[in-house]
């Protein structure tokens, strides 16, 4: 039977002047403040921040003033120009790691990708690049064959703003130890099952796999390095084709087994009758002490699904939120989120949906037809916003797609403007991503910390996903994380914090602006 190797990882300690010297190569930095986060180390310097990880696993800096600033118009540099200007950096600053000639670890051809805007006002869409961004992926070479890295580890990536000017970095690579054994390859059978497993309850349909190794995000715990199945599948659900989540699965023997999954209770059924007059109106800082914000999650998934859910709503409550609901699997009803949408997602100031998705909706659970689509919420005359909620994340393959990330990709702008009765933000993805349990414990986190919710969920993205998928238009290759916002004179909500921990805009009902932003992952 065919063998792979597992490698042990070792920690690389970061100290405060390994910080403050990476902060002098990149932006030239003097005078900061320097301050330590459980085990992150944070610089700041006016408009700039860059972060590490003590133990060495990841890396993480921004001018933000112009990374991800919608209001920016850079004059930026070509691809060709971005690529060799990133070479010259990086080689210069020592910001890429370095592999012994006897280890299979290398730098792959770098890629190109950056932040796209799209901004719609009286019918006129115009559409502007942001900055430009160098990806520099670590591949694992094996017997004549290159094997990527998944998870959102493994690679680094440099940005570059108006006249080329270097406004982000970011990267996590563990170094490697020693090698702890051959393992023995799971057979794809074996392997095939686990999947049918972890998807039980859908029709799935075109069902492939790869062969990759596991690289967690940036600024999480790893211990050892091991090959994994990619699957990648659709599911039919009705006469809609949904692509999924891709999962990995252990390739060997020494790979961790599935978290068990621990399916909820089914829900009772509730009369849903409540009329808007009594709902609880919109709150503000002043009610707060004994109204205080409410979040809620809606998950489609297993294990990682309720795991992704559980740290977004553990992050909330922690910040003293209300968790009005936590609603799993053939729990997560489509009518919460919209006939009943009072008494549920619009009660809340702030959901998060993890599950399946494409771009034209996400699935969810009976009663009503298990798919939300964009023209059952645009048709609505009173849905998001008219009461409590501000922020909806959807963390699944869509529903972001658009013609200027890939052919076939639609408006979607036209698309999702339906959504926005005083919602402030839908954010999302634009193609096919992977599932994490990470996404819900980072966005809270970086949020908690008074970053903007826009720049949060940026990170969060690049941070837990690869940078391409392997699936074509609309769905791939490239992997873009991204928001849509809706604006007028007075309420502009790209600049949202949390609420408690800066600015938060005035409800924008009746935008005259409709816009979206997406970086590469």
């Amino acid at each position: 039977m065919a063998t792979l190797p597992i490698y042990r990882l070792r920690q690389q300690p970061v100290d405060e002047q390994a910080v403050i010297e990476l902060a002098k190569r990149l932006f030239g930095i003097k005078e900061f403040q320097l301050a330590k986060r459980e085990r992150t180390l944070a610089l700041r310097s006016g408009t700039h921040l860059v972060e590490a990880d003590t133990r060495g696993f990841g890396y993480f800096a921004a001018d933000e003033s112009r990374l991800w600033n919608p209001q920016a118009r850079p004059s930026l540099p070509s691809d060709e120009q971005a690529v060799e200007q990133a070479w010259k950096i990086a080689r210069e600053h020592r910001l890429l790691p370095e592999f012994d000639q006897d280890q299979p670890f290398r730098l792959g051809q770098p890629t190109v990708g950056g932040t796209r805007l799209a901004l719609q006002t009286s019918g006129r869409r115009e559409d502007h690049a942001l900055d430009v961004q160098v990806n520099f992926p670590i591949e694992v070479g094996l017997r004549g064959d290159t094997l990527p890295l998944v998870g959102g580890g493994g690679s680094f990536h440099l940005t570059f703003g108006d006249g080329g000017e270097l406004i982000g970095y970011r990267g996590v690579w563990r170094p490697v130890e020693k090698l702890v054994a051959e393992s023995e390859m799971i057979p794809r059978e074996r392997a095939d099952a686990a999947f049918r497993e972890q998807t039980k309850g859908l029709r799935v349909v075109d069902v492939e796999a790869s062969l990759a190794y596991a690289s967690a995000a940036a600024f999480t715990d790893q211990e050892f390095l091991y090959p994994v199945y990619v699957y990648r599948a659709m599911a039919e659900f009705g006469d809609r084709r949904v692509p999924l989540r891709q999962i990995t699965i252990a390739a060997t023997e020494f790979g961790p087994a599935p978290a068990k999954f621990e399916p909820q209770p089914p829900r009772a059924v509730q009369r849903m009758t409540r009329p808007y007059d009594q709902v609880t109106k919109r709150r503000g800082y002043a009610t707060m002490a004994v109204n205080p914000f409410e979040c809620g999650t809606s998950w489609i998934g297993g294990s990682l699904a309720q795991q992704d859910a559980q740290g977004f709503v553990d992050g909330l409550a922690a910040d003293g939120w209300l968790v009005n609901f936590n609603w799993g699997e053939a729990n997560a009803w489509e009518s919460d989120w919209r006939r009943n949408d009072d008494i549920w997602v619009d009660a809340a100031d702030f959901v998060f949906y993890t599950g399946h998705a494409n771009q034209d909706g996400w699935v969810l659970s009976k009663p009503d037809d298990t798919f939300l689509s964009f023209s059952e919420v645009g048709g609505a005359p009173d849905l998001w916003g008219q009461q409590d909620l501000e922020w909806a994340v959807i963390a699944a393959c869509g529903p972001l797609q658009d013609d200027l990330l890939s052919a076939g990709g639609g408006d979607v702008l036209t698309r999702w403007q339906g959504a926005f009765d005083g919602l402030h933000m839908l954010l999302g993805y634009g193609a096919i991503t992977f599932f994490t349990a990470d996404e819900g414990t980072k966005l809270t986190t970086y949020a908690k910390q008074g970053t903007s919710l826009l720049s949060a969920w940026l990170r969060t993205g690049q941070e837990t996903q690869p940078s391409t998928n392997g699936a074509g238009a609309p769905d791939g290759p490239t992997v873009w994380v991204g928001a849509m916002w809706v604006a007028r004179n007075g309420a502009d909500p790209s600049g949202d914090h949390l609420w408690g921990h800066g600015s938060v805009s005035a409800d924008p009902t009746s935008p005259t602006t409709l816009a979206a932003m997406w970086t590469t992952c």
